[in-house]
């Protein structure tokens, strides 16, 4: 019994070497021509290796290398599959923890990847969860990426998921087929959207559905700065790339929203406002360098800081000085983006007793603008003209004689600064 026992040992190791040796004594590359076929009918595109290796490091696997898709359209640096027994007895029909490297693809491709893996399915090879590391899609001015994720696949073989990631794990995007197309949803937390301006969303989801002429987001919900956001948008490529869009939100912290463009001189109070925007670019990486947004606003209870316009009414001709706020019930107009030039057009400020209205643009870090201003106090009015100058930080306040007992200014005579 023992010296059976130890036959079969030494059988079962007999056959391990010789399954571990066996890729070092064929010639790989002898199949390389068969296995382009293989993946070329699978892909339902022409496949090119540049070569196959074997490694025992850090484990066994066979590695696929230099992969070029229909003459350029996709490029793959690496593909390993492991030398495990499931792949070992189930060769030819499954493959389990393969992993892709450095995988390059042009948008048409890209899209179409969901019907060539469905081509999986009627060749009878079904494939486990693939981990892709370095994936980008190849642009006219250069990539999209690199990412890292998982695509995942159902038990007949089509893809059922791909799933992508970043590092920090700030957001996640989930790819999966919907007919021709491609369904899309994001989720973000704590991640800073690429808007031209470095604003923080505490939490954002989108939904939508991607093709290779664009891509519509129809959902879009979040929330920043303590208010929520919804809307929708839309990416488009034709001879520049184009995203537009509309949002609106509630209750949003001005405070910390207005401090992004200037520490020193900001709005606080809760902001409801809707907004359009519109990006254009001919590189994709330069779409978010220069905005085009129009949003009406409308902020309660706050105050507009490092400026006293109430003081300035008082002095008349003589500076009240620099600092100091404003307080309001509300605030509302709009604001006009352009590249770096912001317009806050047809504003309306009410305090009580205390109201102004006006225009105020900001290029760079420069002021310039006026508003009329209007005070009561018992039975004496007092109204005027008041300009604003100088800059973000220091900003200046001037103005001629007051009007007391007088009317407000009417909107004609504000200086209203052209787009």
């Amino acid at each position: 019994m023992m010296k059976k026992t130890r036959t079969l040992l030494f059988c079962l190791l007999l056959f391990f070497v010789l399954i571990v040796s066996l890729p070092l004594i064929l010639p790989l590359n002898s199949y390389k021509p068969q296995l382009e076929k293989r993946l070329s009918t699978l892909l339902q595109a022409k496949v090119q290796l540049e070569n196959i290796e074997f490694t025992y490091q850090p484990l066994p696997f066979f590695a696929l290398n230099g992969i070029k898709i229909d003459e350029g359209a996709g490029k793959i640096e690496q593909i390993r599959i492991p030398l495990n027994f499931s792949n070992l007895f189930k060769y030819g029909k499954s493959l389990k923890n393969v992993e892709v490297e450095g995988v390059h693809l042009s948008p048409a491709l890209a899209f179409s990847l969901p019907k060539r893996f469905a081509a999986l399915e009627q060749d009878r090879i079904t494939l486990g969860d693939v981990l892709l590391t370095k994936a980008s899609v190849i642009l006219d001015q250069g990539e999209l990426g690199p990412i890292d994720g998982v695509m995942k696949f159902a038990q007949n073989g089509a893809m059922a998921d791909l799933q992508l990631a970043d590092k920090q794990g700030h957001i996640e995007v989930h790819l999966k087929p919907k007919g021709d197309n491609v369904g899309l949803t994001v989720q973000a937390t704590s991640w800073e959207l690429p808007l031209g301006y470095p604003i923080v969303f505490e939490r954002l989801y989108m939904s939508g559905e991607g093709s290779p002429e664009g891509l519509v987001i129809d959902d879009i919900r979040g929330e920043s700065y303590g208010g929520v956001l919804s809307g929708k948008a839309q990416l488009t490529k034709q001879n520049e790339w184009n995203l537009q869009g509309q949002l609106v939100a509630k209750g949003v912290h001005t405070e910390p929203l207005s401090k992004i463009f200037s520490p020193a001189t900001f709005v606080s109070g809760r902001m409801d406002a809707e907004a359009q925007f519109n990006y254009r670019a001919a590189d994709y990486l330069k779409l978010f360098a220069h905005p085009e947004i129009d949003a009406h606003f409308l902020v309660r209870e706050g105050a507009v800081h490092n400026l006293d316009l109430v003081a300035q009414l008082r002095a008349g001709e003589t500076p009240a000085g620099r600092g100091g706020q404003t307080r309001f019930d509300t605030l509302k107009g709009k604001m006009v983006m352009r590249d770096r030039s912001v317009q806050l057009q047809s504003m309306v400020l009410e305090a009580g007793k205390f109201n102004a209205q006006g225009s105020v643009q900001t290029g760079g870090s420069t002021l310039n603008g006026a508003v009329s201003a209007r005070l009561k106090a018992g039975v004496l009015v007092i109204s005027n003209q008041i300009r604003i100058g100088g800059n973000l930080t220091s900003p200046t306040l001037s103005s001629g004689s007051a009007a007391r007992g007088g009317a407000l200014p009417s909107p004609a005579e504000m200086i209203e600064t052209p787009l």
